[in-house]
């Protein structure tokens, strides 16, 4: 139980403080298909991290993607290469917007955030670190934690839209080609090993998360 309210926390100190978006990239809204569940279930597996969880879901799942490093393909992972790794999700609101987020890793982590108001949704590329800030936007840009890249040729299906009285777990598959960023080399002794990597990914995922009271979760990170 400890080792699961610190992945709470970690992330969500993450969510709420270090975020930063660029420009307004929405779509007319997501695909609603019940159906959805079935390749979902098809493409993920229970994780031993996952055991006795019900708010932030966490489950194996397979990574396909290709990242590209100076405009170079670096990592190519597809169908075939069957890679499962360690994946969590949640969806919460904050005022009129509903979040969903979804990344690869237990702290830190590479996945996707939507945001949805008034039926337009916006997806971005979302990059994640714990120990210290490793993204930014622009080669000369401060680091920061948290980094939402927009992305373009973007595709969300849900199984539903989510009823924030009913709390009940949703299913769903993005798939994004990102926008450019920069990625730090690393950190010696407080300060950052250089050059920074210009990166860039597409990416498909697919998801289940569940409801996440994300204020109820920050009170208790500054407990």
């Amino acid at each position: 139980m400890t080792k699961y309210l610190l992945i709470i926390i970690t992330f969500c100190s993450i969510l709420s403080a270090c975020g930063q978006t660029t420009k307004d990239n929405s779509t007319a809204g997501p695909t609603i298909d019940p159906n959805i569940k079935t390749e979902v279930e098809k493409n993920i597996t229970i994780s031993e991290f996952g055991a006795g969880q019900d708010k932030i879901l966490i489950y194996n799942n397979r990574m396909l993607l290709d990242l590209y490093e100076d405009d170079k393909l670096s990592i190519s992972l597809k169908e075939q290469d069957n890679k499962s790794t360690v994946f969590k999700s949640f969806y919460y609101w904050q005022g009129d917007t509903l979040g969903i987020d979804g990344a690869f890793g237990l702290f830190g982590g590479t996945g996707f955030s939507i945001k949805m108001v008034k039926g337009k949704a916006t997806l971005y590329h979302m990059l994640a670190s714990d120990n210290f800030p490793s993204y930014a936007y622009n080669q000369k840009d401060s680091l920061i934690f948290r980094l939402e890249v927009p992305c373009t040729d973007a595709k969300i299906i849900l199984s539903e839209i989510p009823d924030a009285t009913k709390k009940k777990v949703i299913y769903g598959y993005v798939e994004f080609k990102s926008g450019d960023y920069y990625s730090s080399s690393g950190e010696a002794d407080g300060q950052e090993i250089l050059p920074r990597k210009k990166q860039s990914s597409n990416m498909k995922i697919y998801f289940k998360s569940a409801y996440l009271d994300i204020k109820s979760s920050n009170r208790k990170g500054s407990t």
